[in-house]
């Protein structure tokens, strides 16, 4: 051993730089003009504070392993201290020519070894190699070498291309004898530099986005390895230009060749944050330990996988029927899906409750059948999946349809014919013996009475008789022949009551009427204790239809119902319709209302010749039509009469007022005149044409004097 000053040294941190000169030297004797692209460089450092060890026998520290033999020890001591200058070779013993020992560094697969030197001012210790004392050595790699002498203190190698580089002392006498003449070679801490040049590779995760095929949709895992012969130091990922997440970084130790473990990136990415398309770019990248000096970057690998990406929302719509007649077969729901680029892979509907039915496309009719009302629900999918493979669903839509049995609804104005006759008589009738109860004596007690006899008022009723004409043929013998021969016969025939039905009834004005009807089905079964409407709209062109009436049908189906007092109507009968039973609306008929005209005064009752009466009438019942109503003017005398106008635009109240001026004629001659007012026929105003009551005016005489002094006759005293 020697002393510990010898071991002196200053260690430093070496720049990361290598020259243009230097790497071309490197990529020339990598032979990598032809065959790569690019050539990543990784520092590897052993022994110094980088590789704390402490062996007098040597072994392995960090990327360094020692060979010994006899009389040549491999102590290592990191950092340098008594036990050995670093990683050192020393000839202490005896041995003889040609034995060595030494240090060395192998580079891992994927690696060639291109340089290597001492750090620091004082990196090595050397003492009597190739120094006259019998040992020799120095470092050495593949195709070369370099010899060391005593007291050297830094090595730096030329560009090499060596899967080894060590160093070593050799026996070079026949005998040496390290006790009085000792050899070393020391090491205190060595940097060395790899070139890599396969970079990392990436592997894609089973089950994760980038091994994915068809269409995807949702939240997938992005997940992928990758590993090179320096490790995996950073992963990232994007997804349409989009990055998935921050970079992952790989711990990095600067000695061992696999300078970062293998890197393993996994994130979960919502799709729904890039476009929907085909072809999206799925970008999985990562680089390892190695710089690439001329590109300025690590060496790195990406791996691109197209992905189809597919988050637009499905949609489904439903049309078709609402209500159908369970005669009219079998009825279909349309159901159309929209989706987006990857299409419509189905859709799945489901009547009233019932396992879903599938149907593939983007359309499909459901056929609906069974009376009452069904309910439908669909949904629709398309072709992108999550990773579970879960389709992209639209919500569901539900559309009612009721089919439900046709009904018929009748409606008219019937009236009782050939009423039977009918009379009351006095009868005696005998009243059988029987028990009651009597109150005698404060107590209830039960008598028995006798039978007996009574008098009762009954009504006796027998079909009408009515006598009908009928021809029938006779065989008759004429000029001793047999003929047969027309005769014409009376018979009596029994005409019983029955109702005879009318579409039309004309009422009185301000009288109710009875209206009747019938609810079945089309096959004549009668539809009992059902709720029927009557509707009723003036009948005036406008068809206001408005409820007149609610009734209920009798267990056979009629029904029966009163209507109040209105003008002339159409009238119909609306049944609503139920669960199982379709609505029906039956045909019209028509109630005729004469209008109620007044005629209120004809003044004055008497004039002469020449003079002007004084008419007022009024049409009573309202409904006039917004022009107005026309109103006939008559005046007749005796059994004659004729129209002299007509009265327009009665509006209002009804009333209105018109006069007539008489012609001239003798003073001695006196007539009798009457007025009258009717209505004209008119579309817009639902009464029939009718009549006022006459007013009489007496026409002769000479005129008045003006009456001035005279007071009107309702202001006469009496």
């Amino acid at each position: 051993m020697f002393p510990r000053g010898r071991r002196a040294r200053a260690l430093s941190t070496r720049p990361r730089t290598i020259t243009a000169g230097v790497l071309g030297v490197i990529a020339a004797t990598l032979k990598l003009a032809a065959t790569a692209s690019a050539v990543g460089i990784v520092w590897i450092h052993a022994c110094g504070s980088w590789t704390p060890a402490t062996s007098s026998g040597g072994g392995t520290v960090g990327v360094a392993a020692s060979s010994s033999t006899p009389g040549i020890n491999t102590p290592a001591q990191c950092p340098a201290g008594q036990v050995g200058n670093g990683l050192d070779v020393i000839g202490l013993g005896k041995t003889t020519a040609g034995k060595r020992a030494s240090w060395q560094i192998n580079a891992a697969p994927g690696f060639s070894i291109v340089g290597a030197h001492t750090v620091g001012n004082q990196g090595m210790v050397t003492y009597g190699v190739d120094s006259g004392m019998g040992w020799g050595g120095g470092f050495y790699w593949q195709g070369g070498g370099a010899q060391v002498s005593q007291g050297e203190g830094n090595y730096s190698s030329p560009a090499i291309n060596s899967p080894y580089f060590g160093w070593q002392v050799v026996c070079g006498w026949s005998t040496c004898d390290g006790t009085t003449k000792p050899g070393e070679i020391g090491v205190l801490e060595i940097e060395i530099e790899g070139a890599e040049t396969s970079g990392p590779t990436v592997s894609v995760a089973p089950g994760s986005l980038g091994s994915a095929s068809g269409w995807v949709r949702g939240s997938w895992p992005i997940a992928f390895s990758a590993d090179g012969p320096s490790g995996a130091c950073q992963l990232a990922a994007s997804l349409g230009g989009a990055s998935v997440s921050q970079p992952l970084n790989e711990p990095q130790s600067q000695t061992t060749w696999h300078q970062c473990s293998a890197g393993s990136f996994s994130q979960s990415f919502n799709t729904a944050a890039v476009s929907s398309a085909s072809g999206v770019p799925l970008v999985m990248w990562a680089r390892d330990a190695a710089y690439d000096y001329q590109a300025g970057a690590y060496l790195a690998t990406a791996v691109t996988n197209n992905v189809n990406i597919d988050n637009t929302p499905v949609s489904l719509s439903l049309s078709g029927p609402t209500d159908a007649p369970s005669t009219a077969g079998v009825q279909y729901v349309s159901a159309t899906a929209t989706a987006g680029p990857s299409g419509v892979q189905g859709i799945s509907c489901s009547v009233d409750g019932a396992p879903a039915q599938s149907y593939s496309g983007a359309s499909a009719q459901v056929p609906v059948s069974g009376i009452g009302s069904h309910s439908i629900r669909c949904a629709s999918d398309n072709n992108a999946v999550d990773p579970s493979g879960g389709h992209g669903w639209s919500n569901w839509a539900t559309w009612t349809l009721n089919i439900r049995q046709p009904t018929v609804s009748g409606i008219g104005f019937s009236k009782l014919v050939d009423r039977m006759l009918c009379h009351r008589t006095r009868e005696r009738v005998r009243v059988p013996a029987r028990w009651v109860t009597v109150h005698r004596h404060h107590k209830f007690a039960r008598v028995k009475t006798r039978a007996h006899t009574k008098l009762v008022t009954v009504t006796r009723c027998h079909p009408r008789i009515a006598h009908r004409k009928i021809y029938v043929w006779v065989t008759v013998k004429r000029r001793g022949k047999m003929v047969r021969v027309r005769r014409e016969r009376r018979i009596r025939v029994v005409v019983m009551p029955h109702l005879v039905t009318h579409t039309s009834k004309r009422v009185a004005h301000g009288k109710a009427t009875v209206v009747s009807g019938w609810l079945g089905m089309p096959n004549g079964t009668a539809l009992g204790g059902q709720t029927v409407r009557v509707l009723a709209a003036p009948d005036n062109g406008l068809g206001q239809f408005s409820q007149a009436a609610v009734t209920t049908t009798r267990a056979d189906g009629s029904w029966t119902t009163r209507l109040p007092a209105g003008p002339s109507r159409l009238i119909e009968a609306a049944y609503d319709g139920a669960p199982t039973l379709e609505p029906s609306l039956s045909a019209q008929v028509h109630v005729i209302v004469p209008a109620k005209v007044k005629l209120l005064s004809v003044w004055p009752p008497r004039v002469a010749w020449g003079s002007t009466v004084r008419i007022t009438g009024q049409l009573i019942g309202g409904y006039l039509p917004a022009a107005g109503a026309l109103v006939r003017l008559r005046i007749g005398q005796g059994s004659s009469y004729q129209t002299y106008g007509v009265q327009e635009h009665v509006t209002g109240n009804g009333r209105f007022t018109t006069t007539y001026t008489f012609g001239a004629g003798y003073a001695g001659i006196y007539k009798s005149y009457w007025f009258q007012i009717a209505t004209l026929p008119m579309g817009d105003y639902p009464y029939a044409p009718a009549a006022s009551g006459r007013g009489s005016v007496l026409v002769g005489g000479h005129p008045r004097p003006p009456a001035t002094h005279r007071r009107h006759p309702k202001h006469r005293k009496r």
